[in-house]
């Protein structure tokens, strides 16, 4: 009897530049599908719209590699950790960092 072979079809849809160097982690929310966050060795976080090709904001104040970054539900929050074991809270209205946790 012949083993079925699964094939699988994939698509470049859009294809961003998304930090000045290495994509480290990125994150599509929950929520609404529509924003994905990205870490880079840039020591940057960026904001982006999955319906528009550009950074909606972009979040400094890493001094080292941002490796994880995780959306909130609600999608209000980033929480970035980088290379330097720093962790940061992003409030995403206010577009700043929160005081880091303890």
């Amino acid at each position: 009897m012949a083993t079925p072979v699964v094939t699988k079809t994939a698509w470049k849809l859009q294809e961003i530049v998304a930090h000045a160097s290495n994509v480290s982690s990125l994150v599509l929310g929950k929520a609404s599908g529509r924003l994905l966050a990205t870490g880079g060795d840039d020591c940057r976080v960026n904001l982006w719209s999955i319906n528009k090709p550009n950074c909606i904001m972009s979040l400094t104040g890493h001094t080292s590699p941002v490796e994880s970054v995780r959306l909130n539900t609600p999608e209000e929050l980033i929480v970035a950790g980088s290379q330097s074991g720093s962790i940061r809270v992003w409030d995403l209205e206010a577009a700043k960092s929160r005081r880091p946790p303890t």
